[in-house]
């Protein structure tokens, strides 16, 4: 039985390699990555559309370079906070409409303390956190950043 399963894979496989067929699996991205430049606008653009959210009260805003990958490698980093705990809402609304989706909801990382969302674009591998700060200090930290790129 279990030989029957695999049996007709192996013989697409096996047609497909004599006749020149490429055969790609669902996994396989056909475009390339953008490079660190091309990554780092566009997520200072996405940021950028988040600041112009007036209703969102963003504010503390850094943008930078970040070494916290592996030797030799870099990412570009953005961080906001807002003061407004109900503006984690917009901010998952506005996100959503720029490409992002959501990988990790708050039950996966939850705490006492903190809710977490993570959405990243498939488009372009950008990743926004959100952290959702709760008691006498209650906000929303923002945390945008791309991919760790060889810096040489």
């Amino acid at each position: 039985m279990r030989a029957r399963r695999h049996a007709l894979p192996a013989v697409l496989l096996s047609v497909a390699a004599m006749t020149g067929v490429t055969v790609t699996t669902a996994c396989t991205s056909t475009t390339e990555p953008p490079t660190l430049e091309e990554a780092t606008r566009q997520l200072d653009a996405d940021a950028g559309e988040l600041l112009k959210a007036t209703e969102l009260h963003l504010s503390a805003v850094a943008r930078t370079d970040d070494d916290t990958c592996v030797p030799g490698q870099l990412r570009h980093f953005f961080q906001a906070e807002s003061d407004l705990a109900e503006a984690s809402d917009g901010l998952l609304a506005r996100l959503r409409a720029l490409g992002y989706d959501k990988v990790v909801d708050d039950h996966d990382l939850r705490d006492e303390e903190q809710d977490v969302a993570v959405l990243r674009n498939p488009r372009n591998r950008l990743e926004f956190e959100l952290t959702v700060l709760s008691g006498e200090d209650a906000r929303v930290r923002v945390v945008g950043k791309t991919t760790c790129y060889a810096t040489e």
